[in-house]
């Protein structure tokens, strides 16, 4: 029940962001098409390991100088083999709407900004832990999204782009720390 409550709530919030997005001038608009990634790993030794990769996109409007309304999806998968102990593999879609705050404007070669959100997790997960049991198997949440990031423009079509992000589990805040990422792309402006 409140799963459906849940989807009803983002589903007034887009078209609340939507009709605000539709009521500025088109003048003010620019489109943003991103890209990035990243990959991660560490070796325990005695073959155990932990990698992630994560890789994403996102299709943005510049609807002011300074704010920006975003659709994204992020594709994570991590994998954790610590031998006698834990053996399991996560993999994370995350569906997103997100309004950008920049802090320098549209003209700016660099651009930092801020990211607030909201998200859809789809998480599939296997394996098992050496007492037994293993992680749950499957989980829909929709989850909340914060994040810090910067562009960098090298020609008035190009740029390069870095953000670090975190889905917040059930919207809160005090859950940032359990699935932070950082990308690393380039971006497109039209």
């Amino acid at each position: 029940m409140l799963y459906s409550y849940n989807r009803i709530a983002l589903g007034l919030g887009s078209l609340l962001a939507l009709s605000h997005l539709l009521s500025f001038d088109a003048r003010a608009g620019r489109f943003e098409m991103s890209a990035g990634g990243n990959f991660g790993r560490s070796d325990y030794g005695d073959g155990s390991y932990n990698w992630s990769r994560r890789w994403g996109s996102s299709f943005g409007y510049r609807f002011s100088e300074s704010s920006s309304l975003e659709v994204s999806y992020q594709d994570v998968v991590e994998r954790t083999l610590i031998n006698g102990y834990q053996d399991t593999t996560i993999h994370d879609r995350i569906y997103s709407l997100d309004c950008t705050q920049s802090l320098f404007g549209r003209g700016s070669l660099v651009d930092p900004y801020v990211k607030l959100g909201v998200a859809q997790l789809n998480r599939d997960a296997t394996g098992i832990y050496a007492m037994g049991g293993s992680p749950a198997a499957q989980l829909d949440a929709l989850s909340g999204l914060v994040g810090l990031g910067v562009r960098i423009r090298l020609t008035p079509a190009l740029g390069l782009r870095g953000e670090v992000s975190s889905y917040l589990q059930g919207a809160r805040i005090s859950t940032w720390q359990n699935n932070t990422g950082a990308t690393a792309g380039v971006s497109f402006y039209f």
